[in-house]
């Protein structure tokens, strides 16, 4: 249970820190060339667990919306853990745009 817990608040913070670059990217830099490289770095510092994380933008207007997914840590297999595993993830993280102007 450990190991999903620490995975799921080590992905909640790769995730905030990737909203936050978003939101302080200045008005007209925010384009998909730029999205896409927080993203990569995002999922890259998550090393292996990247892989199985979803990051997606869901939108940008007064604030960015970042979607992150994350199955966690299941230490049985698929067969007797039933649904759950320890540290999923499936939340929206809303950051405030900062006048970047």
């Amino acid at each position: 249970m450990c190991v999903g817990l620490w995975t799921r608040s080590t992905v909640e913070a790769v995730a905030q820190d990737a909203a936050r670059d978003l939101a302080a990217t200045p008005e007209g830099g925010l384009d998909r060339a730029r999205i896409d490289e927080v993203l990569d770095r995002a999922r890259s510092r998550l090393g292996s667990a990247g892989a199985r994380t979803d990051l997606r933008l869901e939108g940008v207007d007064g604030s960015v919306r970042l979607r992150v997914r994350h199955p966690g840590v299941s230490l049985v297999p698929r067969m007797l853990s039933g649904h759950g595993a320890f540290g999923s993830i499936d939340e929206v993280i809303v950051v405030g745009r900062e006048d970047t102007r």
